[in-house]
Parts: C-alpha cells; structure tokens; sequence
C-alpha cells in the first residue's frame, strides 16, 4: 500500500470504529439501564450504564459553552460547528477498528 492510500484509509477505519463502538455503547446502556430497572439497582441511572453512555467531553473553542457560529445573510443563514460525542465503547470500538486495519492491508 502507498503513502498516499493510507490517510484516508486510515480515516474511515477511525469513523467506522466510532460509529459501530458509538451504537453498540448505547445499545449496551439501554440494555443495562433495563437490567438496573428490574433488578432494582439504581433504574437508568446505575454506574454500569452510565460507564456505557456517559459520553466523555471534549470542549473545542474558547471557554466552556462552545455555540455554533452563525452568519446570518439576510435571505441565507449559515451554522457552524463540530460537536463531539465519545463513550467508552467508541473508544475500544476504534481502537479494534485500528488493529482490523493494520492487519486487513496487502501483504
């Protein structure tokens, strides 16, 4: 593989293992927050879902309120922004989606 494939290869790896981590980790929090409901151990707000759906904050910008940017045209509007929501699962879900791609190239 060349240098020039691998960035972007690189890229969609990383955003396919958030995706799929992101899924199953809110998967994995409905399940358990059901669990905690019959089990009677906190409802939807035990510590086993929420270490599943917590997402982990990350602020981009100046200061901790990070609002969209909006140019307003008149007739056309525009928002700017990048929002950012990461759980454990996503995390471990890019990490395998990393290790699946080292090994998934031409040998």
């Amino acid at each position: 593989m060349n240098r020039k494939s691998s960035l972007p290869r690189l890229l969609l790896f990383i955003v396919l293992g958030l995706l799929i981590g992101g899924i199953l980790g809110e998967s994995l929090g409905l399940l358990f927050g059901e669990l905690g409901e019959l089990m009677n151990a906190g409802g939807y707000d035990n510590i086993v879902r929420n270490f599943f759906v917590a997402p982990l904050n990350f602020n981009f910008g100046i200061g901790h309120n990070v609002d969209p940017i909006f140019i307003d045209l008149y007739m056309v509007k525009f928002a700017f922004g990048f929002g950012l929501k990461l759980n454990v699962v996503s995390i471990i879900g890019m990490i395998i989606a990393i290790y699946v791609m080292k090994w998934s190239g031409d040998r």
